[in-house]
């Protein structure tokens, strides 16, 4: 099975350049593009950066003062390029904690060769892990399509799946129904929301659905639980074989 194919973030304020890195790793990796900041930090809340290449100086900021902002929201490694090759500003870039530097202009080669040194494969498997479950930690409640997320990571849908078991022991979708129910339980013991609304909230349109879903994973419906009330029981699972998805 193929592995994923590695995100790239290219940040640099003149779009003949970014059009140039794109055309030179497009195949190899999926480059997505950012001229500030601000929008290169969107990049890295939304996608699995493996790498950003970043341009020294751009029109309204400091390459390198970005670097700290970035590492912040991704651990990916960070490639400087820059036109301006002076001593000073590798000297600068390494004390930032960029990962490395280069001189305009690069080669194909010379980028392809820095990008290999700097992306691990070993390491890029848990880092998309990661990004799954982050993104499922913040919206539980959204409806959950692994073939969706799997395509906007690269991958096939069975290895999303593989990946996530083996890194936190279960499926994503095993994960994100046993977030929902947590927060469901904790709706129930801290608000006095109605059954219905609590479960319309935490993503089950269906009641049904929703009543046997808490009972199973929580041991008792989610009226005994809201009558009962006892602390500590709230992150309780029982411990059950999952579904085939």
């Amino acid at each position: 099975m193929a592995l994923p194919v590695p995100h790239i973030l290219v940040v640099d304020d003149e779009p003949s350049v970014r059009e140039a890195l794109t055309a030179a790793l497009d195949g190899a990796y999926v480059v997505h593009g950012a001229v500030t900041g601000d929008e290169a930090c969107a990049v890295l809340r939304t996608h699995p950066i493996a790498a950003i290449i970043l341009d020294a100086i751009l029109e309204d900021e400091h390459g390198l003062d970005l670097v700290g902002r970035f590492r912040t929201l991704s651990r990916a490694p960070i490639l400087i390029l820059t036109g301006y090759g002076t001593e000073e500003l590798a000297v600068r870039a390494l004390r930032a904690k960029a990962s490395d530097y280069l001189k305009k202009p690069v080669s194909v080669r010379e980028l392809r060769a820095a990008l290999a040194r700097l992306i691990q494969p070993d390491d890029l498997m848990p880092d998309l892990a990661t990004r799954v479950r982050q993104f499922l930690d913040a919206h539980p409640a959204k409806p959950f399509r692994a073939a969706t997320m799997a395509a906007q990571l690269g991958m096939s849908e069975a290895h999303l799946r593989r990946l996530f078991r083996e890194t936190y022991g279960k499926t994503p979708r095993r994960y994100v129904t046993e977030a929902r129910i947590r927060r469901a339980a904790e709706l129930l013991r801290t608000s006095k929301r109605g059954i219905k609304q609590i479960a319309m909230e935490v993503g089950y349109t269906d009641l049904r659905l929703f009543r046997r879903t808490f009972a199973r994973l929580i041991g008792m419906t989610p009226l005994a639980w809201r009558a009962r009330g006892r602390e500590g029981d709230r992150d309780r699972l029982r411990s059950e074989p999952e579904c085939p998805e």
